[in-house]
């Protein structure tokens, strides 16, 4: 190995090791050992960042005491992010806690999902968790009544591509269009899972956790599910060719702390439920060889070859815009599956063909309705994503 490999290998090791909020005394031995092995401290704060865990890494570097190892122009760098992520945590939270009110005020039943809830429970509330947004949840049944109550306070909806899915606006997604105000983005879920596993989404509601986040009590999903979301969450960045430790991180805080909770006998039957079985006993592997987390191994029995590569993921981790993501034609055939009916999916496939002019103004760099028009042809290319994603595989 040469000393340039050795140096990167030392690096990644390093951001494993301080990712997470706890250590025992070997964890904190072996991040001090390997904080005298790293000389490139620059790269490791670039490597920090791009993974999104920056904030966490720097705080356990300074309260280990260790932050004096770090070079002052990268200890400047990640303090400053630290202090930019509280800053940002702290808006996000307040802005989620009069949503949440207004809402509860409607009678309407409101969760915390991803970096929110995960900030103000194994993060526990210190401001770390790097996020750019708000992710709620709400029953499908109450959907459209929120997405009213939040624009009542000042939210912008984003601008569906196509009038025509205002008619299946809660038939594909699992969240309607973003909503904005004061550089704050809301993504309103109204399930969890795509259309064939609402039973999940119903249950979550049923039985909600209470934490505490912007000084009043809110609900995050019960464990087993939160452990499932996240899976489903970090599958979906992935096959856009998006990879970050954070989400690794995300689901090893979550099984170190609910572990009794998730690893039970249901988790198979509700991970194949929600339509990653496969992908549920690849994390739960990599979990044990990258955080020697003890997993029971009928968790993993089974598991297909190519879905552990452990190279695959080293790759990753030493350069995150690696991960190559999957084709077009794949992610409109996930689409046109999650679509219940013939109906839904031909509206579908006419609203992406013809979309809005506004839509198209922005999307070719238009000013004027002609010259948004005389863009449509362009669209047509669209036909030959769609007859592949539907030679590739059955849509249902």
């Amino acid at each position: 190995m040469t000393a340039e490999g050795s140096e990167l290998n030392y690096i990644t090791d390093l951001l494993i090791a301080l990712s997470r909020v706890d250590f025992t005394p070997d964890e904190r031995r072996r991040a001090e050992d390997l904080c005298r092995a790293v000389t490139d401290w620059s790269s490791f704060a670039g490597l920090a960042i791009r993974h999104g865990v920056a904030a966490l890494v720097w705080r356990n570097l300074d309260d280990m005491q260790l932050a004096h190892q770090v070079k002052e122009n990268e200890r400047k760098r990640l303090e400053g992010i630290m202090l930019k992520t509280i800053a940002r945590v702290t808006y996000i939270t307040a802005v989620a806690a009069e949503i949440i009110q207004a809402l509860e005020k409607s009678g309407i039943r409101v969760l915390l999902l991803k970096g929110l809830a995960l900030e103000h429970s194994v993060y526990r509330s210190r401001g770390l968790r790097q996020m750019s947004d708000a992710d709620l949840l709400v029953s499908p049944a109450d959907a459209l009544k929120a997405r009213d109550v939040i624009e009542s306070l000042g939210f912008v909806s984003r601008p569906m591509k196509s009038s025509l899915y205002h008619n299946i606006i809660l038939d594909f997604g699992n969240h309607l269009p973003e909503m904005h105000r004061g550089g704050i983005s809301v993504d309103l879920h109204h399930r969890l899972f795509g259309a064939r596993a609402g039973g999940l989404t119903e249950m979550a509601l049923r039985m909600p956790v209470n934490v505490t986040a912007g000084g009043m009590t809110c609900n995050i999903l019960p464990p087993q599910i939160n452990f499932l979301s996240l899976v489903m969450h970090m599958q979906k960045h992935e096959d856009k060719g998006e990879f970050q430790l954070r989400l690794y991180c995300d689901i090893y805080l979550l099984l170190l702390n609910e572990s009794g909770k998730i690893l039970t006998d249901s988790l198979v039957d509700e991970a194949r439920m929600a339509g990653i079985e496969d992908e549920v006993k690849a994390v739960l592997y990599l979990m044990k060889v990258i955080y020697d987390f003890y997993v029971p191994e009928k968790f993993t029995a089974g598991i297909k070859p190519e879905l552990i590569n452990t190279d695959r993921f080293l790759v990753n981790l030493e350069d995150p815009g690696y991960a190559e993501p999957v084709t077009p034609s794949e992610v409109y055939r996930r689409n046109l599956s999650a679509i219940n009916g013939i109906k839904g999916k031909l509206i579908f496939i006419a609203g992406d063909l013809f979309p809005s002019v506004s839509f198209m103004k922005k999307r070719y760099g238009r000013q004027s309705v002609l010259g948004a028009l005389l863009c449509y042809p362009h669209r047509m290319g669209k036909l030959f994503v769609i007859l592949k994603a539907l030679r590739k595989g059955h849509v249902r």
